[in-house]
């Protein structure tokens, strides 16, 4: 029997592309040598982060612990998928990914909003979405005039 999909389980994809885009954001802020580059990425990691922090708090409420258990180790399965086609690729830049990374987030994003319908969790994406949008822009600024 086909149970009907809950609030929780759209956010699964915009939670996994979320966790991908920290570590991935955490890394570049290890290997980066330009100060300005490692504030822009450590403030898009903080971003992330709390991103990350509220929708365990939503997923708890709605579901148990194990699912969000669940939900972590498919996150870590797409991270190690995510640097097997990194390391295959040769002489990528940074910010270059990171610009593709937060648009695919961005677009996981508005499919996600799309498909919600809980006024808290929908206020919830909408404020964090707002208070990066100056992340992103400083992204698009850095990718198309310093890397």
């Amino acid at each position: 029997m086909l149970r009907k999909p809950s609030e929780v389980d759209y956010l699964e994809n915009y939670y996994i592309a979320n966790y991908t885009a920290a570590i991935y954001y955490k890394h570049a802020i290890l290997t980066t040598k330009k100060p300005y580059l490692k504030r822009l990425f450590k403030s898009l990691y903080n971003h992330k982060k709390a991103l990350k922090n509220d929708l365990d708090k939503h997923i708890l409420d709605a579901r148990d612990q194990k699912y969000l258990d669940e939900l972590i180790v498919k996150c870590k399965k797409e991270v190690v998928k995510m640097q097997k086609k990194l390391s295959s690729s040769s002489n990528l830049k940074t910010g270059r990914i990171c610009t593709d990374m937060e648009n695919y987030f961005g677009k996981q994003l508005k499919h996600t909003l799309g498909l919600l319908t809980d006024g808290k969790l929908r206020n919830t994406l909408l404020s964090h979405k707002h208070s990066s949008d100056s992340l992103r822009n400083q992204l698009i600024t850095v990718s198309k005039y310093l890397i």
